[in-house]
């Protein structure tokens, strides 16, 4: 090979990289975009809503481990993404008092992704209830656990 030969692959693999380079940062200006966006819209509320639509389950058993969640404003499994690994929170009211409330909560964690269009798969402490199918969620993306 040539040095005319080597030094126009060079050229052309340096202008491949500038490019890539340059659709990765506009990439993640819209990333950063978006993400900017949306924690204005939701800058005055401390988590996300989902709805619970049921067990995992197959044509005939179900798993009443594992509950799917359909996040709000979630449409994709890039979206769904985002939300591993942040807690989930089921808040009920029971008919006794406990410690001077009715109001109880069962707390879980989105696992992974479950098809593509923003449905998650979430375990929680407890086994979720049927009374919960089609009940509201929390998601909570910030905790802070504070020892007192």
């Amino acid at each position: 090979m040539d040095e005319q030969t080597n030094g126009w692959i060079r050229q052309k693999f340096d202008a491949s990289k500038r490019a890539r380079e340059k659709r990765e940062r506009e990439i993640h200006g819209r990333i950063e975009l978006t993400m900017n966006v949306e924690c204005l819209l939701h800058m005055n509320s401390l988590y996300s809503k989902g709805r619970v639509l049921g067990y995992e389950r197959a044509k005939r058993t179900q798993n009443p481990n594992v509950s799917l969640i359909k996040l709000e404003g979630v449409q994709t499994t890039e979206d769904a993404r985002f939300y591993l690994g942040k807690r989930v929170a089921y808040v009920y009211y029971a008919n006794k008092e406990k410690n001077g409330s009715k109001l109880r909560v069962i707390w879980g964690r989105i696992a992974r992704p479950h098809g593509t269009s923003g449905v998650v798969k979430a375990r929680f402490r407890k086994n979720l209830p049927p009374k919960s199918f089609g009940a509201s969620v929390r998601v909570v993306s910030h905790i802070k656990f504070v020892e007192v």
